[in-house]
């Protein structure tokens, strides 16, 4: 199972004084507690789906400082915790989002959709905060990191209401919900840091068609995603309009993460456009039924959550999404 994979490279951190929570969304069946039991996990079961509520849930069930998040299917390389922590020396960063390379691809077709589907970064270290350029865009667009590879200082749900539970797998809207996290951050005066040194290793289609399903469920996503934050966030509609009109001339992304993508249409356009109603619908839905409908059984959600101690380095990360939280035990 993809959980015990990640379980067992969370383990091998090269940062030794953390504690391991899995949180599992509305599965069936034991095998996610018995995998977190194997590997010393604090198991959570949480009865309604939704990797935003798992992570909610998962930040409440912690008392670390410092809260870290990892998709149940990565892979974490063994200074990955170390390097997250690190960028939380600067007191005015409360979320880091860290690199998420592909698995090392075994045919040319493997190959081709880790280009074109790939969530890799790249090498150059960001900060984003209100006084860069574009920081909306950028926060809520996918231009500082995505969801598999995050980390939150414990203060940040303070001044901020968590993931959305409207947003994310499990939820009506599939997908959006760590940008809209970023924005959250970065909207209330805080910083958002991408780290290309805090890596972890991630699966991507390995099949053109497989890419082009997953490329479908993404644009549903954005759309939903595009009007919930029309809808909630009415003094940037204007920025949210501009994207949107920008995006249907194809303007280029320079700023997103890890560059702008190649051009490749990856889906006839009668597929497209289903996908856009289809997020329409999703959003209308939601805006309808506030609560997200039952998942399928078998989603756990990972999340670590790691504090800082006396005699840590003063930059520590934090681990969580699927099944799995660490925390860093401190004095």
């Amino acid at each position: 199972m993809e959980l015990d994979r990640c379980l067992a490279s969370v383990r091998c951190q090269d940062f030794d004084d953390f504690e391991v929570l899995v949180v599992d969304s509305a599965s069936l069946g034991a095998e996610a507690r018995d995998i977190a039991q194997r590997w010393g996990a604090r198991y959570i079961r949480e009865p309604l789906p939704g990797v935003s509520r798992a992570r909610n849930r998962g930040v409440g069930a912690s008392q670390a400082p410092l809260i870290a998040m990892i998709d149940d299917e990565a892979v974490a390389d063994p200074s990955w915790l170390t390097q997250l922590l690190r960028e939380f020396a600067d007191p005015q960063v409360m979320a880091v989002a860290g690199r998420i390379k592909a698995f090392e691809p075994s045919t040319d077709e493997e190959r081709i959709c880790a280009v074109l589907g790939g969530a890799d970064g790249g090498l150059e270290r960001q900060v984003l905060d209100r006084s860069c350029p574009q920081w909306f865009e950028r926060a809520c667009f996918g231009g500082v990191g995505c969801g598999a590879n995050l980390a939150f200082r414990r203060e940040a749900f303070a001044v901020w209401p968590g993931f959305c539970e409207s947003l994310g797998a499990g939820a009506r809207i599939v997908g959006g919900e760590e940008h809209y996290a970023f924005f959250g951050v970065v909207e209330r005066g805080y910083s958002v840091v991408y780290s290309p040194t805090a890596v972890v290793s991630h699966p991507v289609p390995t099949s053109m068609q497989a890419l082009q399903q997953r490329h479908l469920r993404y644009l549903s996503a954005s759309v939903g995603y595009i009007a919930l934050l029309f809808a909630q966030q009415p003094l940037y509609r204007r920025k949210v309009a501009t994207y949107l009109v920008e995006a249907l001339r194809g303007t280029p992304r320079t700023w997103r993460s890890g560059g702008a993508a190649p051009r490749v249409r990856l889906a006839p356009r009668w597929k497209s456009a289903l996908a856009v109603l289809s997020g329409l619908r999703s959003f209308l839905l939601d805006r309808l039924d506030r609560s997200a409908p039952p998942l399928k059984p078998g989603g756990a959600r990972p999340a670590v959550s790691p504090a800082a101690s006396s005699n840590a380095d003063p930059h520590e990360p934090v681990d969580r999404r699927r099944s799995d939280v660490a925390t860093i035990k401190g004095a």
